[in-house]
């Protein structure tokens, strides 16, 4: 069974023990170049987690930023992942699983040669507002950088200097 047929299974089996059936995903586009199906919506599971299937092209990547109020793991399903964490570089090709703990800062960077798909499981659920937020105000970096940080801070999210090589 492959990884993501698990994964699919694991999100089924939530709604099975307890949490409300599943609805329909919601797609959002992030950063303008970043897509993100809401899998398991927080609720699905009252708050606990919420699990998004993210899709980043060739080079891009999530800016560098601490949470306070939730710690994430990621599976890598497609393509090759760079993931700074702290003072930490993690290489994470097709079925590496990482773990980001609150308050340590991370930056993401797809650097393979293909587009790439990983699936995040954030916990507790919450954080898919703010990048619901950002999707229907088609928020950019830079050029909405003072917006994004203010909706950051709603969230728990403060944006640091970047962590990975500079190009």
């Amino acid at each position: 069974m492959s990884l993501v047929t698990r994964l699919m299974v694991l999100a089924l089996s939530c709604a099975i023990i307890g949490a409300t059936a599943p609805t329909d995903p919601a797609v959002l586009t992030v950063l303008g170049t970043v897509t993100m199906k809401i899998a398991v919506p927080s609720a699905q599971t009252n708050g606990a987690s919420a699990t998004i299937v993210t899709d980043m092209p060739v080079g891009g990547g999530v800016p560098a930023h601490v949470h306070t109020r939730e710690d994430e793991t990621h599976v890598i399903t497609r393509g090759h992942f760079r993931f700074y964490v702290g003072t930490q570089t993690i290489d994470a090709p097709v079925g590496t699983v990482v773990f980001l703990p609150r308050n340590v800062p991370h930056q993401i960077v797809n650097v393979g040669t293909e587009p790439g798909e990983d699936v995040v499981t954030i916990t507790p659920a919450g954080l898919e507002q703010m990048f619901a937020a950002m999707s229907q105000r088609q928020l950019m970096m830079p050029k909405d950088r003072a917006e994004l940080a203010s909706l950051g801070t709603k969230y728990g999210i403060t944006y640091v200097a970047p962590l990975a090589p500079q190009q």
